[in-house]
């Protein structure tokens, strides 16, 4: 009885991991193959950005944030991202339009400058998050058809915003205070 329960256990174990790497960013874009701009804080490592000019997605922007076990985000990771490009990019409006959530993802469609359309994929797991602009929409469209086979995207097709956004909250954090190490208690 104790082999089953074990079993059991151990299939469910194997079966959450591969479910949140199964719609992962890397399925999409070969990480390995892309020039990485690492950048680092006391409280991050392994984190970098990556401006991406793919044949198949087009221009993507990605910002991987991997936070020491000893840090924490000091808000809403998305909130600081959302901002941070708006402020960089001078975007004078940036309204969600759609915001989709499944497993450790979140899909988001914003109307900037009240006429243009870019995407934004969120991906969260432990400490890491991962933040995808998507200018062209069709990886997020894609990645979104994973989880939900009937979606479909009525903004695909309208004016895309494009920028050449290459900030990082990593690297801001020491202005912005985006996260910190967690205070110990004597």
């Amino acid at each position: 009885m104790m082999k089953y329960i074990y079993l059991i256990g151990v299939v469910f174990f194997f079966n959450a991991c591969s479910a949140t790497n199964y719609n992962s960013i890397t399925n999409y874009i070969d990480l390995k193959k892309e020039r990485k701009q690492f950048t680092n804080s006391m409280c991050s490592f392994n984190s970098f950005i990556i401006n991406s000019q793919t044949p198949k997605y087009g221009k993507i922007f990605i910002e991987h944030v991997e936070l020491n076990t000893n840090c924490e985000w000091n808000g809403f990771s998305r909130s600081y991202f959302d901002n941070l490009f708006k402020e960089k990019t001078h975007v004078k409006s940036m309204v969600a339009v759609e915001r989709v959530d499944f497993e450790n993802f979140e899909f988001s469609t914003y109307l900037i400058n009240d006429k243009y359309i870019l995407n934004l994929i969120s991906e969260f797991s432990g400490s890491k998050s991962v933040f995808t602009l998507d200018y062209k929409g069709l990886l997020f469209n894609e990645m979104i058809k994973k989880f939900d086979k009937n979606y479909v995207s009525v903004y695909l097709e309208k004016p895309r915003f494009s920028s050449n956004y290459n900030s990082s909250l990593v690297n801001q954090n020491i202005v912005k205070d985006y996260f910190n190490k967690e205070i110990e208690e004597l």
